[in-house]
This record gives C-alpha cells, sequence and structure tokens, in this order.
C-alpha cells in the first residue's frame, strides 16, 4: 500500500452508517412550538364559543320578548274591538307589577311584569313627562325575561 500523497487523503471516509433523523433539539424545538400554537387556538375558539352561546342566548330572549308583546298587542286589538274599557281588562289580563306571570294566554314560559298602569303624558313637545293617571288614556306596560326588558304603550 502506497502512503498518502495528499492530505485530504488521510482524512477517513465519512460513515455511511449515520442514522438519518431529527436531533433531540429540533423535536423539542418542534414540540414546543406545536405546543404553543395550540394553546393559542384553544383560546380563541373558547373566546369565539362563549360569545357565541351568548349571543344566542340573548336572541331567544329577545325573540321570547316579542313574541310576549305581539300576543298581548293581538288580545288588546280583539278587546278594543269588544270591551267597554280595552285597558282595563288588558291590565287584568297582563299581571300586576312585581308579578311573575306562567303559562298565561301570551306564552308558555315566564315573565314578570315590571310596569302596568294607566298613565298620561303632560306638557308640550319636546318636554313631555309621564304621570300616573288612573283614568288615563293610555297604559304603560314593562315586562322582563331573563334580565331583557320591553316596554310597550296601549292606548284608546
Amino acid at each position: 500500500m502506497n502512503p498518502p500523497t495528499h492530505p485530504t487523503d488521510a482524512t477517513p471516509p465519512p460513515r455511511t452508517d449515520r442514522r438519518a433523523g431529527f436531533t433531540l433539539i429540533e423535536i423539542i424545538v418542534t414540540v414546543v412550538l406545536v405546543a404553543l400554537v395550540g394553546l393559542m387556538m384553544i383560546s380563541v375558539s373558547g373566546t369565539a364559543l362563549r360569545g357565541s352561546a351568548e349571543s344566542l342566548a340573548r336572541t331567544t330572549t329577545q325573540a321570547q320578548l316579542t313574541d310576549i308583546i305581539e300576543s298581548m298587542t293581538a288580545d288588546y286589538r280583539k278587546l278594543y274591538a269588544t270591551a267597554n274599557d280595552p285597558i282595563s281588562s288588558i291590565m287584568g289580563r297582563i299581571g300586576t307589577a312585581g308579578s311573575t306571570q306562567t303559562n298565561n294566554r301570551y306564552t308558555t314560559g315566564s315573565y314578570t311584569v315590571q310596569v302596568n298602569r294607566r298613565i298620561r303624558f303632560t306638557g308640550s313637545a319636546p318636554n313631555f313627562t309621564e304621570q300616573a293617571d288612573s283614568s288615563g288614556d293610555m297604559l304603560r306596560v314593562t315586562i322582563e325575561v331573563d334580565g331583557s326588558t320591553a316596554t310597550t304603550l296601549f292606548s284608546r
């Protein structure tokens, strides 16, 4: 065998048995990055789902309030055509202020009557004021369902 004549001939040939794959550092960095991205996605999706559920609950409550008010209005229209004092009649059907009404002619659920009184407006535009009036020609009704309220006026 001839001695090496060039310095690069003395270097050993590359190892052919080296295994292909990732180093431990590469794997750790990848796992950490995937965990961080996953954590951000969970946080964002959780907030979006929570907001969506709250929005759906509000919409459902508003729809229930609208249905109740529409039922009261339809009932008042019938009373207006047939009763001598439709305001007194509808007042009795709605319930007294502070009472909770359940499964009545206006809803299969429940609502709380916040205001149910005859009123009149005094003053001149734009400074009208509302006053309670036991013989008033208007009825103010405010109902509440799950923290949301709706107000309507009935008049002769």
